[in-house]
C-alpha cells in the first residue's frame, strides 16, 4: 500500500520497511521447513510465495536512498531484480530458487529490517 499523500519521506520509508518485513516474514512462514518440491506442488503456497517476493521488491524499489541507508547493506539490485523476474517472467519462475532465497537470504534481510525500524526517525 502506498503511503498517504503528504506523508513525510521518512514516514513513507518506514511504511515500506514495515511492508517488506511483513512480506519477508510471510514468505518464511509459507515455506516453513518444507522442501521446494513440497511448496511447488501446492499452487496456493507457490503463488503466495511469489506474491511475497513481488511485494518485497516493489517496496524496495520505492525506498529512498536514505531509507536504504537506514536498512544497511543489503543487495537492493538483486531484491528488485527478483521482483522483476517474478512479475515479468512468471512462466519461468523457479520455485526452488525462491525457497532457497527464503532460507538463505530472508533471515538476514528480516534482521536488517528489524534493526532499521528500531532507529528513531530523523
Amino acid at each position: 500500500m502506498p503511503p498517504d499523500p503528504g506523508t513525510s519521506p521518512e514516514r513513507a520509508d518506514r511504511k515500506r520497511i514495515e511492508h517488506m518485513l511483513r512480506s519477508a516474514r510471510d514468505a518464511i512462514t509459507i515455506v516453513g521447513g518444507d522442501s521446494a518440491a513440497v511448496v511447488e506442488s501446492d499452487m496456493v503456497r507457490a503463488r503466495a510465495l511469489v506474491n511475497c517476493f513481488t511485494e518485497i521488491g516493489e517496496a524496495a524499489a520505492r525506498l529512498s536512498q536514505s531509507g536504504r541507508d537506514r536498512v544497511g547493506p543489503v543487495p537492493w539490485r538483486q531484491i528488485i531484480g527478483m521482483r522483476n523476474i517474478v512479475v515479468h517472467v512468471y512462466w519461468g519462475i523457479d520455485v526452488r530458487e525462491l525457497v532457497k532465497t527464503v532460507s538463505d537470504d530472508l533471515p538476514v534481510l528480516v534482521a536488517s529490517l528489524e534493526r532499521a525500524l528500531l532507529l528513531p526517525d530523523a
